[in-house]
């Protein structure tokens, strides 16, 4: 690209560069869902994209509209993603990824690697604490903002809330190469499977007797929209042609495993056959199957405006907004209790594969929270990009809602570009967690192992595709 620069020379001093021999031409397309309208809980929703086209997956945008119902208010979660319940990705007929409990892990990594919340107001739904409007403008001066608690008894269902899914997990979040080209592919199908109620609605704050059994949601005017791009020139097409096209990506397995009671700790294992393991990461959850009140400051509440403050106030000041004297439902978190990821409490936790531990010994909370630092790429100076979610302002808060063990199991040589993890070689390896907590909570948990894999689809002529 500076062939005419010397080498000693900086960027800075560069005047001349080489440029794309022919032209691009860029639009973008829309491609509407199999069933656009009338989606409920547990639709599947398919998006077949274009055949002979080169599509940006940087630009993927998925969008619909959400109208929720029942006689007694609830709201959205967190994250337009959560109404994903499952997601799966086909080429030609062969399925490359399929992530399940998919709304669970978004939340689960986004709280860990928290994006800028610029790319979350064209309506990823980031802050479901506050109701905004404006009035329609007419005349010769602006018109006016509102904005609302969610939260108050006095608030209505929510109707046409325009939402919208701008980043992914899996291939179209990671995949090697962003230009994807279907005529060398095939047909592509996005199929996603919708959540239930209770795992992406909460209740308003009202008294303690109000019930969410009738509470339901419906997405209507779903569809996706992609960057295609076009050269007049040959040679990307020609360099491309009767090649092994190989494209790597990120995949998760989420594992649930059967309720335990805290008392007794979590000692489960898993069984995982892969050529590429990242990182393995453990956690707990509540099991829910109803809709409940939403896990924030005043959901205990009356509902008066008084005692329901929005997300924006409990990071003003988290000491006196804390708790809300109900022990389980207050805080910053601002989510519904299916999404909650409990470890409060926690004493140690130890990952073993193949009955080997990976560390000295099982980690104290400090140690764990260490670990994650380093497996999520902050390498002891948090000098990333991402940051964690900015309602963690302490460890007691961290594992009260959003706590989990990553261990890392990846070597990375950054200036070879080089990344490898734990190879099982074509056998299962027996991934074991086993963690204690202090007290005598007798409370039901469900733990959840969740293993990242580096994988790679292969893509030859005749539109065949395989993953290894």
């Amino acid at each position: 690209m500076y062939e005419n620069i010397g080498a000693s020379l900086p960027r800075e001093f560069f005047y001349n560069l080489s440029k794309l021999s022919g032209s691009m031409s860029k639009n973008v397309c829309k491609i509407n869902a199999d069933r656009p309208d009338g989606n409920q809980s547990g639709t599947i929703c398919n998006f077949r994209l274009p055949i002979g086209s080169l599509l940006h997956l940087n630009s993927l945008s998925l969008f619909w509209k959400a109208t929720m119902t029942g006689t007694n208010p609830a709201h959205p979660t967190r994250h337009a993603s959560s109404f994903i319940k499952r997601m799966s990705i086909s080429f030609n007929n062969t399925t490359i990824m399929q992530i399940e409990d998919y709304g669970l892990l978004y939340n689960f990594l986004s709280d860990h690697q928290n994006k800028d919340l610029t790319k979350q107001i064209g309506g990823d739904f980031a802050d479901n604490s506050v109701i905004w409007s404006e009035t329609t403008p007419t005349g010769s001066a602006q018109t006016a903002l509102s904005g609302t608690n969610a939260l108050l008894a006095s608030t209505t269902n929510q109707t046409n809330v325009n939402m919208k899914v701008n980043n992914f997990l899996g291939f179209l979040g990671s995949s090697s190469t962003a230009v994807i080209p279907t005529d060398k592919i095939g047909e592509i199908i996005i199929s996603i499977t919708v959540s239930q109620p209770y795992e992406v609605l909460g209740g308003t704050a009202e008294s303690g007797a109000t019930t969410y059994t009738d509470n339901t949601f419906t997405l209507d005017n779903m569809y996706l929209t992609c960057e295609a791009l076009s050269f007049s020139d040959d040679s990307y097409y020609t360099s491309i042609n009767n090649k092994d096209l190989m494209f790597g990506f990120s995949d998760y397995l989420v594992t649930k495993f059967a309720p335990v009671s805290k008392t007794t700790g979590i000692n489960v294992t898993n069984y995982v056959s892969a050529n590429s393991i990242d990182w393995v990461a453990g956690t707990a959850i509540v099991a829910q199957s109803q809709v409940k009140e939403m896990v924030a400051y005043g959901s205990g509440s009356d509902g008066a405006s008084a005692n329901v403050i929005n997300f924006n106030k409990y990071l003003s000041d988290p000491v006196t907004y804390s708790n809300n004297n109900t022990g389980n439902s207050g805080d910053g978190f601002y989510a519904v209790e299916a999404l909650k990821r409990d470890l409060q409490g926690i004493e140690s936790s130890q990952f073993s594969i193949n009955n080997k531990a990976l560390n000295y010994s099982a980690f104290n909370p400090y140690e764990i929270f260490q670990a994650n630092l380093c497996c999520l790429g902050y390498e002891g100076v948090d000098s990333s990009s991402n940051g964690f979610n900015p309602a963690i302002v302490s460890l007691y808060h961290y594992y009260k809602y959003y706590g989990g063990h990553f261990q890392s199991l990846e070597l990375i040589n950054k200036d070879e570009f080089m990344l490898s993890g734990l190879s099982s070689a074509g056998s299962s390896c027996a991934i074991n967690w086993t963690c204690k907590f202090t007290g005598n909570a007798s409370y039901d948990i469900t733990p959840v192992l969740i293993t990242k894999m580096s994988k790679i689809v292969h893509v030859k002529a005749g539109r065949m595709c395989y993953v290894e």
